[in-house]
């Protein structure tokens, strides 16, 4: 269960992909919110079904009181829907749908899961009132579940210590290994014109504030106009770096493109960044998506000197840590030689077969396996 309209929730796409192949489950349905242009039930393969559940309040207001008048439609139908039927698991994705999995547990004896995407309490838009709240709901409920899944090992060593919890599952979100990584592609620096001698540094992913967009946008408006950066994706900041690209020659656009996609297109860098700013404590133990794509597309990385993907750097020697601050990622910009990216290069490549979802998987099924024979 996760309320949004599951178009590009690849974790949960992964997860139940992965549980459909096991032979675990004859059925699985994956629940979200309706949205118009969107169908009500997509089947995905003969085992796992989309509901994107239609809500009256749909368009109520998206602020405090409106969303949780939608969220208790939302988690009514769903108990409404399945509370006759065999659930023999309740995943719950976020924090706002562990209470209806208590009540799948309570009323129809279903296993609590409870995946988190990142640490629940702590993120950015989780202030006052509504953290106190969120701390309250986690506190209690936390205790049902019967496993509990994390993306880094800093959110499980936090989720153990706060809650004296036992076990704690990390299960990275690390996308699928594709086949085709020895195949080069010059997609980008042929779409915008960039010559051997010069870098591609790219960031994919949200456009949004807490990501580093705006220190990048600065800083690569001052150094060496032969260092090039992309930014690949989609959100509010995209008409800020539309600005930025039209002033500056080595600043480029690029829309999303699906998710199949997405290592075709960063195979054209030359170096990936991700650059997550320290505004809440689930940004400071994240480890983004968007690390592991850069390192299956063979590219060196840049991260936030943050313990999880600090952690990635220091292990394999694949990038380069840095404090998120503007002089000082200007600077490591500035230092960077093509010398330094092929060094650091060779080493993402030797450490490919160490992470992809395959790695994951076995972890996750072996979690499944164990709640099942309890």
């Amino acid at each position: 269960m996760y309320p949004s309209s599951i178009k590009h929730e690849t974790r949960i796409l992964k997860v139940t992909k992965s549980l459909a192949d096991s032979g675990m489950f004859n059925k699985i349905y994956i629940v979200g919110i309706g949205e118009s242009n969107l169908k009500e039930h997509e089947k995905l393969d003969s085992k796992r079904e989309v509901w994107r559940v239609p809500l009256k309040t749909h368009n109520f207001s998206n602020k405090s009181l409106g969303k949780i008048i939608k969220y208790t439609e939302w988690q009514l139908k769903v108990f409404l829907r399945f509370k006759k039927e065999n659930i023999t698991f309740v995943n719950c994705h976020c924090l706002s749908t562990l209470p209806i999995g208590f009540f799948f547990k309570l009323f129809v004896k279903s296993k609590l899961v409870y995946d988190t995407h990142e640490l629940e309490t702590e993120v950015i838009e989780s202030v006052g009132i509504r953290k106190k709240i969120n701390k309250v709901i986690e506190k209690i409920f936390i205790q049902f579940a019967d496993v509990i899944f994390v993306v880094s090992d800093s959110i499980a060593n936090w989720y153990k210590n706060q809650y004296n919890l036992k076990e704690v599952y990390v299960i990275r979100n690390v996308p699928y290994r594709h086949s085709s990584n020895s195949e080069n592609s010059d997609v980008f620096k042929a779409n915008f014109n960039i010559r051997d001698d010069e870098l591609l540094f790219i960031y994919q992913g949200l456009l949004s504030e807490g990501r580093g967009v705006e220190i990048l946008l600065n800083t690569f408006s001052k150094v060496d106009k032969k260092k090039h950066i992309v930014f690949m994706g989609k959100g509010f900041l995209e008409h800020l770096i539309r600005k930025y690209e039209y002033n500056f020659s080595n600043i480029h656009f690029h829309p999303s493109v699906i998710p199949e996609d997405v290592i075709h297109y960063t195979k054209s860098a030359d170096v990936g960044i991700s650059l997550i700013e320290n505004v809440c404590l689930s940004y400071f133990y994240s480890l983004p998506n968007k690390v592991f794509e850069y390192i299956l597309s063979g590219l060196p990385i840049i991260v936030s000197d943050f313990p999880d993907m600090g952690k990635i750097v220091d292990e394999y020697k694949c990038g380069w840590k840095v404090p998120v601050a503007e002089k000082s990622v200007i600077d490591l910009i500035n230092d960077i030689s093509k010398e330094d990216v092929q060094e650091k290069r060779n080493n993402a490549l030797n450490c490919i077969d160490k992470f992809g979802w395959d790695k994951e998987e076995e972890k996750l099924l072996k979690a499944y396996s164990h709640l099942r024979n309890m």
